[in-house]
């Protein structure tokens, strides 16, 4: 259990207990020494103090903010609840203290006595540890950005070296220059558009995947050309069925996102297997990407690669660093039908 804790978050929480430990007991140590006012600075009512003070700054920092304020964009209940709580949180303090009276007798409080305004030495903590709860969450935030950031572009760039080292093969060049002399000879006229096609397809895995991002056309496009070169690859030894359905293809999405899904189909989906068949679906409705992929393979066939194809794993990984609590993707394998369905909520 504890292997998986992170040592940063172990770090932090040190940190935090030190801190805390720190502002307590610095206050009952240094109590005054005449023992007319050493009843003010009741040592438990200063832990409970720095108690509270620790209740605001982690409500303010862990749950206001990022909760009622960032996500639910609640403006008003946010300052309702801060609100709230500073004045309870006042409160508590203020009638917890023990009873003392000053040595001149012209001033006494307690529990029981609630003393002026200019002795409520809560007000400036209590505001300082809110300062200190927005400070200490819009760092955490900046640096959940940056780490974020950091962490996707690792990602894409193995992400797309893996996929150019896949594709841009000799072997995969070899079989389309083979496939395109055949065809030249069987229909010469259809010669000209496959080259096309293959110029598309390279051009968009040499320089249009430098990108951080392509318009849902570009992603099209590029799927559609690198389908029917697999169709001119295998001719009709494999039934292929595609279908794109996109009314905004101005969106913008990832590169290297989709096309791993459709080159495991054809990589798992041909070969010995009997009657091979591959499906691949795109549709978008708004900012909802629909796409799914299946297609048979043999079950008794062990895996060519340990990693399913070109970085499925690392595809999983981009997608939730991308689009967390945005997508969704399920693989099912049912019989010697192998299917990928994949949503995404476009930004």
């Amino acid at each position: 259990m504890f292997k998986r804790i992170k040592p940063a978050v172990i770090i932090e929480v040190l940190l935090h207990l030190l801190f805390w430990a720190f502002i307590t007991f610095i206050p009952v140590l240094s109590r005054p020494s005449d023992s007319n006012f050493r009843g003010l600075f009741s040592p438990w009512h200063l832990v409970l103090v720095n108690f509270l003070l620790a209740v605001q700054f982690y409500l303010n920092a862990f749950y206001l903010i990022p909760v009622i304020l960032n996500n639910k964009k609640q403006v008003w209940l946010y300052f309702s609840l801060l609100l709230l709580s500073f004045i309870t949180l006042d409160f508590i303090m203020v009638h917890s203290r023990p009873a003392f009276i000053f040595p001149d007798g012209r001033m006494s409080f307690g529990p029981l006595h609630k003393p002026p305004f200019f002795v409520n030495f809560n007000l400036l903590p209590l505001t300082a540890f809110t300062a200190a709860g927005f400070a200490y969450r819009y760092l955490a935030d900046q640096f959940a950005v940056i780490s974020n950031k950091r962490d996707i572009t690792n990602a894409s760039l193995v992400s797309e070296l893996a996929f150019l080292r896949s594709q841009i093969s000799p072997h995969f060049i070899f079989n389309v220059i083979n496939s395109t002399v055949a065809l030249s000879r069987l229909n010469p006229t259809a010669v000209e558009p496959t080259l096309i096609q293959l110029s598309k397809l390279l051009r968009y895995m040499l320089y249009i995947s430098d990108e951080q991002r392509v318009t849902m056309a570009q992603k099209v496009d590029y799927l559609r050309s690198y389908i029917e070169l697999q169709m001119l690859r295998f001719g009709g030894a494999v039934k292929v069925d595609f279908k794109f359905d996109v009314t905004e293809p101005e969106k913008a999405i990832e590169p290297m996102l989709l096309i791993p899904f459709v080159e495991n189909a054809f990589k798992y989906g041909t070969g010995n297997v009997a009657e091979p068949a591959v499906s691949v679906y795109l549709k978008t409705t708004g900012s909802l990407l629909d796409f799914s992929v299946t297609n048979t393979y043999d079950p008794a066939e062990p895996y060519k690669d340990e990693d399913h194809g070109i970085g499925l794993n690392n595809v999983k990984r981009r997608l939730e660093l991308l689009y967390p609590g945005k997508h969704s993707l399920i693989i099912s394998q049912k019989g010697n039908v192998y299917n990928v369905h994949l949503q995404i909520q476009l930004k």
